[in-house]
């Protein structure tokens, strides 16, 4: 009870107004769709960030750019109990890999897998990212460390010359190395480190 009383004190400290819109989108989520994937777990991890869905808020955002511009095949690096994969693989039927560190959490995600959701358990900083052909990457701020960011950014550039990054709740150096190692597209920001980033690298 406790965690989740934090949740909801962390969404009202960083969402500020928006944060009656996010939780009325939570709402609709948990009374429409699969609830066992809207789950989080506060890390004691020096590498791995706390694992903290993405909101049904900003989800809906992504949706929205991937009609725009075509997008077939996703790649969620951190993803978690899964309400990525889900949102996109069980109910809008893109094809969507997430890779997850976390042994508990990876297993508990496995049970998503379908003719469109692929999920591994292994490091995003050494996943072998050209086995596939991803259009889109989404990064829900799983790497604790600025420098971690950065090496997974080099690396998705060096792999892929043309390729789509969407970030989600990054803080301000985090940003930064976005900002001077990627083309921005779009943004949508509600505070420090509340927000969303739609980036092209070439």
């Amino acid at each position: 009870m406790q965690k989740y009383l934090k949740a909801i004190f962390d969404i009202f400290k960083n969402y500020h107004f928006y944060s009656i819109p996010i939780l009325l989108n939570e709402a609709l989520f948990h009374f429409q769709h699969n609830t066992a994937v809207n789950k989080f777990k506060y890390l004691s991890d020096n590498f791995l960030s706390d694992s903290i869905p993405c909101s049904y808020f900003f989800l809906k955002k992504i949706k929205k750019f991937l009609i725009t511009k075509k997008i077939n095949h996703l790649c969620d690096l951190g993803s978690g109990y899964g309400k990525v994969l889900y949102f996109f693989g069980c109910i809008n039927n893109y094809k969507i890999d997430g890779i997850e560190l976390d042994r508990k959490i990876y297993l508990e995600s496995t049970l998503l897998r379908n003719n469109n959701i692929n999920v591994f358990n292994e490091n995003i900083l050494s996943f072998d990212l050209s086995t596939k052909n991803y259009d889109l990457f989404i990064i829900n701020d799983p790497l604790k460390k600025d420098d971690d960011l950065l090496i997974l950014i080099t690396r998705i550039k060096k792999l892929y010359k043309k390729s789509y990054l969407v970030f989600i709740n990054l803080d301000e150096k985090k940003i930064k190395s976005v900002m001077n190692n990627l083309k921005l597209i779009d943004s949508f920001i509600i505070s420090k480190s509340r927000n969303i980033f739609f980036c092209y690298s070439e």
